[in-house]
């Protein structure tokens, strides 16, 4: 997922950065900083299927 944010300048800090708060808005989550650098590492697939646990895990 690290494609979401510029390679160029990436962020020092990725909780609260817009895509994080996209997935936040578009899937009903909190995302919290460990999550956000553990996700940030994942392939999409991955990530995909975390969401979805972190979805069970919140509702």
């Amino acid at each position: 997922m690290c494609c979401m944010w510029s390679t160029d300048a990436p962020p020092d800090i990725i909780e609260g950065t817009e895509p994080f708060v996209d997935i936040e808005a578009a899937f009903g989550i909190t995302i919290d900083d460990d999550e956000a650098l553990n996700l940030y590492d994942m392939v999409l697939g991955e990530a995909v299927l975390r969401i979805m646990e972190l979805q069970k895990e919140q509702w």
